[in-house]
């Protein structure tokens, strides 16, 4: 383990245990898993007051050794718990990538919504009218934008294969504009497809959501990358695995994060900068300390409010 790694491992256990009079006293890593593409880390934490821990990363979560007593155990249960979350995740995207597919997510959503009380060939077409339905709010949603250059003749707002061209000729060129106006097209295809497939399936309409779903997120990733340009590099290697390393700190009686780059590949480190908190950042933090730790027994119950 990197300094760092070990540092934010037992950081994490700290501010999940909430007893600052039984710190961590040893990370040891244990193992690495790679399943279905996704690497985990694993890991065996001993408390000073002599419990332990395993941590698993990739949804990182602690898991008593009380009760898991073998870290193989811990990590099938850490893969059911990750499965859960998936699935709760398949409607939801991160805070960048909404502000850019916001609206089509909402319509995406819907057609989620719509699958799952599915039954019949005509549900399974409601699907791909939805789907449908989410990809023309795509098409509209960026008509406007700033990075797009007025067109001659603008498509009519129906036409979202002609927005998705003139969409992918602004954000990109070579394969990776080529692979946007494939996506697109074919996706916009398929929900055409399944809306008038009077034997739609179950599997049909799966396959539907797939397909509208990575077209959306590739659009965002696609917007994202136009919009970051070029990933940042260590100055004294090349690398891209630059991390930030931070920690709370005060300074002249103010409370704040101070933080910095480092280069997980070499070690450099940038310069140190200082960030003070806001007053309402202190209110924040102590209404989730009495949140108290997440219950996992709770994912997955219907009849939980969660």
């Amino acid at each position: 383990m990197t300094e760092q790694e070990e540092r934010e491992i037992r950081q994490y256990v700290e501010s999940q245990t909430h007893d600052e009079a039984n710190p961590v006293r040893l990370v040891q890593r244990v193992g690495r898993r790679r399943i279905a593409g996704r690497t985990h880390d694993l890991y065996d934490v001993w408390m000073d007051k002599g419990d332990r821990w395993w941590v698993i990363t990739g949804f990182t979560n602690l898991y008593s050794q009380d009760d898991f007593n073998e870290v193989d155990m811990a990590f099938t249960y850490h893969l059911g718990i990750c499965a859960v979350l998936r699935e709760r995740m398949r409607t939801e995207t991160d805070e960048e990538s909404s502000e850019h597919i916001g609206r089509p997510w909402r319509r995406f959503v819907k057609a989620v919504d719509a699958m799952s009380e599915a039954e019949e060939s005509e549900d399974f077409q409601a699907v791909g009218i939805r789907c449908r339905e989410a990809l023309l709010a795509l098409g509209r949603e960026h008509t406007s934008a700033d990075w797009l250059p007025t067109p001659d003749e603008p498509p009519k707002v129906a036409n979202f294969k002609g927005w998705m061209n003139l969409y992918a000729s602004a954000l990109a060129s070579g394969r990776v504009r080529q692979y946007l106006r494939d996506i697109a097209e074919r996706t916009w295809d398929l929900t055409v497809w399944l809306q008038h497939f009077a034997d739609a399936t179950e599997l049909d309409a799966e396959m539907v959501l797939e397909a509208t779903s990575h077209c959306l997120i590739v659009f965002a990733m696609i917007l994202r990358r136009y919009q970051d340009g070029s990933s940042a590099r260590c100055s004294q290697c090349d690398s891209y695995r630059l991390a930030q390393d931070g920690e709370i700190e005060e300074r002249d009686g103010v409370t704040g994060w101070a933080s910095n780059e480092v280069c997980l590949a070499c070690g450099w480190t940038g310069e140190r900068v200082f960030e003070p908190y806001a007053d309402d950042w202190f209110e924040g933090a102590a209404e989730y300390l009495q949140r108290g730790p997440l219950d996992l027994g709770a994912i997955g119950d219907e009849s939980s409010d969660g």
